[in-house]
């Protein structure tokens, strides 16, 4: 979803691009705050925020539970986290490099446009791991599509940094464990919410992670094959060829948002796929955890609080649908005057693919205007970058509004019991508040 061509940009420019790339990456952020949190003792915070004459409540069990935890535990998983990190990184800069060096097409089309091997290598290795689905070259992935090994190489670099992580990390925390025979990884294993991290899920959650990935990753690619088998951007291509962009397109679809294809050339039932298919999580669930998850009583009084705008923001359809309004109030304008671009689907789909941090844009074409325009210049950027700037600042806030989300899951648990600290939602304990009204969760801290 860029706004300038990739190629424009300087040497110097690109390795910038690299660093944000690594520092924003959903892996490195939660193993930063992963890091932070081992300096922190939860239990002690909660018991300062507690008065003494609620100590003695049957509620704090689960409290007490996490003092028997040691600190060692957490600091041991964000070491293995931060090693996975590293690893997954040096690993992908360097199957890329081996690949671009070895294969004579791959180091033709990148000289041809003035592109470093070294350069190319890192950057698309971290925008993969990290999920971010810029290349440095105006055609993204493009020029790859008769090469079907490097996109293959690039498949697993993209599952690693975004759904995957979960069952690779405890894959990586059992074969650690069977090495060395330390007890904390053994402990992590059997007590993954016990360390309060997010993408350590027990051995249940992981396998379906991995099944619903598999499983959506292979109906994309049965939709595809059906409807999109001689379309136009696929044209020139032998049947395996075909079939590894269509596997490489489907698994970017809930990831990273790089493109072997130029999508708005594909069917609008499959573009409708791709919406629906961005829409679904990447984490696997698509449920929603807001006010489901309130007793008749917390329903109750958050009327009477006024957190119905805080549920507003929690609501996924409801923030979606209004900003979806928004833009088409700020393009109102170029829905009128260009309805073949500026339609309301290209729009949602702008939207969405924004939301979710995907990535994936119709683009701009100067084919589908009313009139022809001399003036009219055929750019590779996404869709957003022919938006005004007021649409612009929309997208970016919602880019920012999934980000948000995406990186504090225990958002709800902070929204419907504000009093509580954000250390105990993080050990995912909040969930035992669910039979319990906020009046009585309230008590607990009433005095902090």
């Amino acid at each position: 979803m860029a706004m300038v061509e990739m190629e424009d940009f300087s040497d110097q420019q690109i390795w910038v691009l690299i660093l944000l790339m690594l520092l924003g990456g959903e892996v490195f952020t939660s193993m930063l705050g992963l890091h932070l949190n081992v300096r922190a003792n939860t239990y002690e915070i909660l018991q300062k925020r507690l008065p003494s004459s609620c100590r003695d409540i049957d509620f704090l069990d689960s409290v007490q539970e996490s003092k028997s935890m040691n600190q060692k535990y957490c600091k041991t998983l964000a070491h293995v986290v931060a090693g996975y990190f590293v690893v997954g990184v040096i690993c992908s800069c360097l199957v890329v490099t081996i690949y671009i060096w070895t294969d004579s097409e791959a180091k033709y089309l990148l000289k041809s446009k003035n592109i470093k091997i070294w350069t190319f290598s890192i950057f698309t290795a971290v925008s993969s791991i990290v999920n971010c689905g810029f290349t440095p070259v105006n055609d993204n992935m493009a020029i790859f599509r008769k090469n079907p090994g490097f996109l293959l190489l690039v498949i697993p670099q993209i599952l690693a940094g975004n759904t995957l992580f979960t069952p690779l990390l405890r894959l990586s925390i059992w074969a650690l464990g069977r090495v060395s025979r330390r007890e904390e990884y053994t402990y992590i294993l059997q007590y993954p919410v016990e360390t309060g991290y997010t993408f350590m899920q027990q051995q249940k959650n992981a396998i379906n992670l991995v099944l619903t990935a598999v499983g959506i990753t292979l109906l994309q690619m049965m939709l595809l094959c059906y409807f999109g088998w001689d379309s136009k951007p696929l044209e020139g291509l032998n049947w395996f060829q075909k079939l590894v962009c269509m596997l490489f397109q489907s698994v970017n679809t809930r990831h990273a948002g790089e493109a072997v294809i130029d999508i708005s050339n594909l069917s609008p039932a499959i573009l409708v796929l791709f919406a629906l298919f961005m829409y679904h999580p990447s984490g696997g669930s698509s449920l929603p955890n807001s006010a489901d998850d309130l007793t008749l009583t917390e329903k109750g009084e958050d009327k009477k609080n006024g957190i119905i705008w805080k549920n507003f923001i929690n609501s996924k359809p409801i923030s979606l649908a209004t900003f979806i309004i928004l833009a088409c109030i700020t393009e109102r304008k170029s829905m009128s005057l260009d309805p073949l671009n500026f339609n309301i689907f290209s729009i949602i789909f702008e939207v969405v693919s924004a939301y979710r941090n995907v990535g994936y844009s119709l683009g701009y074409s100067c084919e589908r205007l009313l009139k022809p325009d001399a003036t009219c210049k055929a750019v590779s950027y996404g869709f957003v970058g022919k938006w005004t700037d007021e649409g612009k600042l929309i997208i970016i806030l919602v880019m920012f509004l999934g980000r948000f989300k995406r990186l504090n899951p225990n958002l709800t648990c902070l929204m419907h019991h504000p009093k509580l600290h954000p250390a105990f939602c993080a050990t995912n304990n909040y969930r035992d508040l669910g039979g319990m009204s906020k009046r009585s969760s309230s008590r607990l801290c009433e005095n902090h």
